[in-house]
Order: C-alpha cells, then structure tokens, then sequence
C-alpha cells in the first residue's frame, strides 16, 4: 500500500522533470508578459507542425480518454477503474474552474488585435470563455500519470511525461490556450490524481485480487 509520500518518491520519473519545468514556466511569466509568450509562440508555426499537432492534440480529448479506460479493460479491471474515476475527478474539478474564472480563448482576447495572428488552416479555434485551465492538458496529464503509477518500470513516466507535454503545446500551438491554461490544466491534473490514486487504490476493497483480472482470455485462463 502507498501512502501520498510513497507515491510521490515512486513516480519521481515523472514528477521530478514536471516540476522543473513549472519553475521555469514561472520564470518566463516573471520576465515575459502573457501576450508576449502567445505570440512567440505564435511565431512558431512550421508545415510539419500543422500537421502533427492538431493529431496530438486529440490525446487529450474526450474519445482518447474513453478508449484508454478500454484498453486497460485488458490489463485488468483495477487499471481501467484508476483511469477511469481518476479522468471522471479531474475533469470535473477542471470544469469547475472553467466556469469559476470565465477566461477568455485567445481568439477572443486578441478580438481586436492589429498585429497578425497565425491560425492553421482548415482547424476551427475556439471562439468563447472556457479558456482557464486547458481540459486538453488536464487529460493528458491525468493519463499520463496513471500510466506511470500501474507501469511497473516507472522510466515509462519520461515518456508519458513528454506526451503530455506536446498535447499541452498543442493547445497553444493551435491558439485555442495560454500559456497559463496548460499550466493550470497540469497542475489541476497532476494533483487531483496523485491524492486520488493515493487514496482510492488503498481502500480495502479494492485490494480484493479479483480487481486485478481482465478481459484477456489469456489472462484470464491462467
């Protein structure tokens, strides 16, 4: 059984290179302002990128995380219910704050912008105030590290880590985020699930080996 500190020690591939990375997030709001991040990132856009992460992106949708959740229906029954409760909490405190904060999208916070904006042709940008903090990112990032807490070898948190990221970049990349979206959407994601599966993976009945069967016809005749 792993407490909340246990966790935290047990996923370092993951939470170490994380928060890292939100120091320099901070460092950059420090000395660049909000507008000044977007469109340096806007500035970004190249054909292969056009490309690639309006697919990446879809990592983090609504259909990924349900086909995921299946997926591990196959691994085993005790997977699938961490995943799946671990995305259904997260969300909903993300979309909480959605409507808490009523932030603007940046194609409506750049409404009347006269320096020209790069959008990627044929993607349709979000259009209203549901902006803070990014569902996208939020999911990935829940994903991400319930991956790293049932993989056994938790070196696979690195990548899962870097999924996640390039979901999160996604979102900017395409001008449906902020930067302080994708921050807010990982920090609510990463925190919601490291305390929920601390706690909810050690309630005594769900110990019970038989959540550790699956679908599997393999795994299931041994």
């Amino acid at each position: 059984m792993q407490t909340l500190t246990g966790n935290i020690r047990r996923l370092y591939p993951f939470l170490l290179p994380y928060l890292l990375l939100l120091l320099l997030v901070l460092l950059l709001k420090i000395i660049h302002s909000r507008d000044e991040i977007y469109f340096f990132i806007n500035s970004l856009h190249f054909p292969a990128g056009d490309i690639f992460f309006p697919y990446m992106t879809e990592l983090g949708s609504r259909v990924t995380a349900v086909t995921v959740c299946l997926l591990l229906l196959f691994l085993s029954y005790r997977s699938s219910i961490l995943m799946a409760t671990s995305l259904i909490l997260s969300a909903t405190v993300n979309l909480l704050l959605k409507m808490l904060f009523n932030a603007p999208r940046p194609s409506v916070y750049f409404a009347n912008e006269t320096r020209p904006i790069y959008y990627i042709p044929d993607v349709e940008v979000l259009s209203n105030n549901f902006s803070f903090p990014s569902g996208h990112t939020a999911c990935a990032f829940t994903i991400a590290l319930v991956l790293t807490y049932i993989t056994p070898n938790k070196k696979w948190g690195y990548i899962y880590l870097l999924i996640a990221l390039l979901v999160a970049y996604s979102r900017m990349y395409m001008s449906q985020h902020f930067l302080e979206d994708v921050t807010a959407g990982s920090i609510v994601a990463t925190v919601i699930t490291l305390i929920w599966l601390s706690w909810f993976d050690n309630r005594p009945f769900f110990r019970d080996p038989r959540w550790n069967a699956s679908l599997s016809l393999k795994k299931n005749a041994a």
